[in-house]
């Protein structure tokens, strides 16, 4: 008979193993829940152009490691057709609303045997994918 490789949970980041990892890839991490089992944390990325705070967190399952970039209220002005456009664009990134009609930008991680190069590579994507789309999702403050 053959070998056959199982997935172990060692391949698979809990809350301490992610945090340790985030911790690691260097500058602030901030705790944005602490309570068990709903850990979230930000870490605050730049571009030339915009500061983005990046939220992770697992899912609830802790087959994914969500990554997920804040936007804004959607409003009467946000381009709702533009944004799905984007998705197309930029997959696996994509945009969508919350229940309480937040606009969101998010990538998700299959965590199985993440690494800091992996993590790192996916956040860089999302952060450039959120500043390059800034003319979609960024809308006009009131009054202009």
């Amino acid at each position: 008979a053959g070998m056959f490789a199982f997935q172990t949970p060692a391949d698979k980041l809990d809350t301490a193993s992610l945090k340790t990892l985030i911790d690691g890839l260097g500058g602030e991490v901030k705790v944005l829940n602490a309570e068990v089992g709903k850990e979230k944390y930000q870490i605050n990325a730049k571009t030339d152009k915009l500061n983005i705070p990046v939220a992770v967190e697992l899912s609830s399952s802790g087959n994914y490691i969500w990554l997920t970039v804040f936007l804004g209220a959607a409003s009467e002005k946000t381009k709702y057709q533009d944004l799905l456009r984007q998705n197309a664009d930029l997959q696996p990134t994509f945009f969508y609303l919350t229940s309480k009609g937040n606009l969101m930008a998010a990538e998700a991680i299959d965590n199985r045997a993440v690494n800091a190069a992996i993590f790192k590579r996916v956040m860089d994507k999302l952060v450039a994918d959120v500043d390059k789309s800034s003319s979609v999702w960024q809308t006009p403050a009131a009054g202009q």
